[in-house]
């Protein structure tokens, strides 16, 4: 008899050890999947640069992340002579690890200066560093690999490349286990051209896009404690972000079309006011809604954005107001 309980028990151990096996496999073997970054230049005339730029600074707005910023400053403008030096978010409540945004300027040391256009497209699309370590999803490449066209990420790496180079290294990316090992399945090659951005003349067509491509969903998902993304909340809010220096909490709006809870009783000039000022209905700052970018956006850009809000479905989700000390 104890023969065969020392066998099933044996077993037992060796599917368990097959399974760990398995799963080390497939997480550190066979993940991220990843392939060679592809020949590409980016272009060099003042129209791409222009380009960029609005990509940069008022549709994806990557220098909102990528830069420090003035914390507690309305809008988070970034600090002056830092533009795209990275950042370090510190210890966020809920985040496994301590998130750092790498620094983007062309640095040779610190930076992208190193990198080839490819690699820098890679990277926004597909989620790989240079060197093949995954991205944290926080980088919306999953988004970016069916938005962003070849034209418009070239597009973007051409204005990066103006930038000042600013030595910073804001340190690495740091997961707890199992997190670690979880990202490592994100990444994908892409697999399908990513069709151009609609035109400004279909409305909202333009407005699903860019809502996609400034990365709202980001801040304005509903979320438990740990900063889980919950189903069904997209966009519902409550996320909540604490202001250094104890001055507070900001906690993101609910920005369906719930009437009651989210932006539904919103006319279109109140918000306007929110892109342009920073000011919701109440006429309260929002501090840390980066609305000091999408300020930036066109005129056609934001009636298309606000055409698209306009659409998301309600979802009744009362959101408690910001506490600003």
């Amino acid at each position: 008899m104890k023969k065969w309980i020392v066998r099933i028990l044996g077993g037992l151990l060796g599917l368990v050890a097959l399974a760990v096996i398995g799963v080390l496999v497939k997480f550190y073997v066979l993940s991220p999947k990843t392939r060679a970054a592809a020949d590409m230049r980016a272009p060099t005339t003042p129209e791409a640069i222009a380009r960029g730029k609005y990509l940069t600074h008022n549709v994806a707005a990557c220098v909102g992340c990528h830069s420090p910023v003035q914390e507690g400053v309305p809008g988070e403008p970034p600090v002056e002579g830092k533009l795209g030096a990275g950042r370090d978010f510190g210890a966020l409540p809920g985040f496994p690890g301590r998130l750092r945004a790498p620094n983007i300027t062309p640095d040779g040391e610190t930076g992208l200066g190193k990198w080839t256009d490819g690699e820098i497209v890679r990277a926004m699309r597909e989620g790989v560093s240079r060197d093949g370590r995954p991205l944290f999803p926080q980088m919306p490449f999953v988004t970016y690999a069916s938005t962003l066209t070849d034209e418009d990420a070239l597009a973007i790496v051409a204005y990066l490349k103006t930038l000042s180079a600013v030595k910073n290294d804001p340190g690495r990316l740091e997961l707890s286990f199992p997190v670690s090992m979880f990202v490592r399945a994100v990444p994908k090659p892409v697999e399908a051209a990513a069709p151009p951005p609609p035109s400004p003349s279909d409305k909202l067509a333009r407005g699903r896009w860019l809502l996609a491509v400034c990365s709202c969903n980001d801040c304005h998902d509903k979320v438990n404690e740990r900063m889980q993304k919950l189903p069904g909340g997209a966009l519902a809010g409550g996320a909540r972000f604490p202001l250094p220096d104890d001055k507070g909490v900001a906690i993101a709006s609910n920005i369906t079309s719930d009437k009651a809870t989210g932006i539904g009783a919103y006319s279109d000039d109140d918000l306007r006011r929110v892109f342009d000022e920073g000011k919701n209905k109440a006429g309260r700052l929002l501090y840390v809604m980066p609305w000091s970018y999408y300020g930036g956006l066109t005129r056609d850009d934001k009636e298309a954005l606000i055409a698209a809000l306009r659409e998301v479905p309600p979802i009744a989700n009362l959101v408690p107001p910001s506490q600003i000390k």
